[in-house]
């Protein structure tokens, strides 16, 4: 049960919640491997390029575990066991590692599983909020691999543990344990690898004393990628728009109640409008991340790895690249890097990556905000996205053997009606029709179906069909907006047909994309009841 809500409905809603974990991974079905995730090289804010997708960092390495424990087999969750997926079960019988301080081996096989059975009780380990005061998180979840995230108030080293559960009652099998030293600002930032496709793991950041956990910060879980040829149906969050007024944001209260295997945020987490300085852009982060008084985003990042985009509020109000001063822009990059763990392979501040989940779904990130040129917007070349990341886009939207491919897009696509919308056309795909119209051609002459883009910046939720007029596949593309904190009373107004659903207010976001009956069922919940507003299944068919 969440902090915020002793209702028997919540209470209801984290036993499904929970059961439904269970049964992840348990049931995979084999077809034909997807190839390993993409990421393609680009222009930094320095204008320096990788080119062949070698990793450069601009703000310290990602640290990484060292060798790992090896197993036969792997939890989904319950405490029961099933046959791993292309795993060697040799053992060699240590879960304890250092970290090395570079990055892992990405492509290796995964050697951890089950990791060594402990008594061990997590839970009843005091919490500590005044040493662990924020969110803690995991991202750019691969099928091997996390990015665990945290911050301590003290310069002390840290125990990470990363667990499933035990056989026993009061026991726990450790597939992690190593120390972490904060970084200069707090920061606990650890790259956690040789772990298996589609499997729960907890994870948590302990103080110790003579090396047992004395204290501990939020405790957290996240999933990792299924495997290459595994198909399943994904339940994904979504969320953006996260404005202070709105603390503790109800409608992410309301998500952290729900299953979900991943959660997906679409840009504005911060407002950091008006801040000027790196150390402004670090305190106003660790104002939304804090975990004090059931704050709805911490809730929800303990529940499941996060993948995500920006938007303009990260830096500030709708900012010009072009003419923002440099050193602002450097410095909300860095602050956005830091304070999340957007990707383990940082690129110069690169935003836009790709992560698979088996042939299920192709999660494909865009950057619709640091590389557009409003200056081009009524040229016959306009740039909203950078030709690089456009080139990279159509690769992967046209390579993908993935069913779904699911854009995190930001800033939504869709023909929005004229009137009042198009006064404010300019800071959306529809200010640079060219090269939006470029990308819907391209879906359109390559027959790509599935292609579902998922938005925030309008403060609405929705659901559109993206191009109204639209012939074949586009007129069958889909968007979903959501916003889960700030409010836009036109949301009110979107009608049918070319808007199923249309809403003012912030709601929480499930989406579980469905492979094997080709279909998608999207629910928008009200946060004030905890009630579906909008629950449909929708199809391309």
């Amino acid at each position: 049960m969440s902090d915020h809500d002793d209702l028997p409905e919540a209470q209801r809603k984290l036993a499904r919640r929970d059961f439904l974990k269970r049964l992840a991974g348990a049931t995979l079905v084999a077809v034909p491997a997807c190839a390993d995730d993409v990421m393609a090289g680009t222009e930094g804010l320095d204008g320096s390029s990788t080119g062949d997708g070698s990793s450069t960092t601009t703000s310290g390495e990602v640290p990484t575990t060292g060798t790992p424990t090896t197993s036969s087999s792997t939890s989904t969750g319950d405490g029961t066991t099933t046959s791993s997926t292309g795993v060697d079960s040799a053992s060699t019988g240590d879960p304890t590692s250092t970290s090395t301080g570079e990055p892992g081996d990405m492509g290796a096989q995964p050697q951890a599983c089950e990791g060594q059975e402990i008594a061990f009780a997590p839970d009843a380990v005091a919490e500590d909020l005044a040493r662990f005061p924020t969110a803690v998180m995991a991202g750019a979840m691969r099928q091997e691999s996390a990015l665990l995230h945290g911050r301590s108030e003290t310069p002390d080293p840290v125990l990470l543990r990363v667990w499933q559960p035990g056989d026993a009652e009061g026991t726990v099998r450790v597939v992690r344990e190593l120390e972490v030293t904060p970084d200069e600002n707090g920061y606990l930032r650890q790259l956690v690898d040789g772990l298996c496709p589609g499997q729960w793991y907890r994870y948590g950041f302990f103080a110790t004393d003579r090396g047992e956990p004395v204290a501990r910060g939020v405790l957290g879980e996240f999933r990792t990628a299924i495997a290459d040829d595994a198909m399943e149906p994904l339940t994904v969050a979504i969320s953006c728009c996260n404005g202070l007024d709105n603390f503790p944001w109800p409608a992410l209260q309301r998500t952290s109640d729900e299953y979900y295997d991943v959660f997906l945020h679409l840009g504005d987490m911060a407002y950091n409008d008006g801040e000027m300085a790196l150390a402004d852009y670090r305190g106003n982060w660790q104002a939304y991340l804090a975990v004090a008084d059931g704050g709805g985003m911490a809730l929800a990042y303990a529940r499941a790895g996060l993948y995500c985009t920006l938007d303009d509020h990260e830096v500030t109000n709708d900012f010009n690249p072009e003419t923002i001063d440099p050193q602002r822009l450097q410095d909300a990059m860095t602050s956005y890097f830091e304070a999340i763990p957007v990707t383990d392979t940082p690129l110069q501040f690169r935003v836009w990556q790709s992560f698979r989940w088996g042939l299920t779904a192709e999660f494909i990130v865009l950057d619709c905000r640091t590389e557009r040129k409003p200056s081009t917007a009524n040229s016959a070349d306009p740039i909203y996205i950078s030709k690089e990341q456009m080139a990279w886009l159509k690769e992967r939207l046209q390579s993908s053997p993935c069913h779904f491919k699911v854009i995190l897009n930001s800033v939504p696509i869709t023909d929005m009606p004229t009137i009042p919308w198009d006064f404010a056309a300019n800071d959306r795909w529809e200010g640079y029709p060219v090269q939006r119209q470029e990308l819907l051609d391209f879906i359109a002459a390559e027959d790509i179906t599935n292609v579902w883009f998922l938005s925030g910046d309008f403060h609405t939720c929705f659901i559109s069909h993206v191009e109204p007029d639209g012939d074949g596949v586009v007129a069958k593309t889909r968007e979903i907006a959501v916003t889960g904190g700030n409010t836009n009373i036109l949301g009110d107004f979107l009608a049918a047909p070319q808007f199923s659903f249309g809403s003012s207010n912030p709601h929480g976001c499930i989406i579980t994309f469905d492979p094997a009956a080709d279909e998608v069922l999207v629910r928008f919940i009200d946060a004030d009841s905890g009630q579906d507003a909008y629950s449909e299944t929708l199809t391309q068919k």
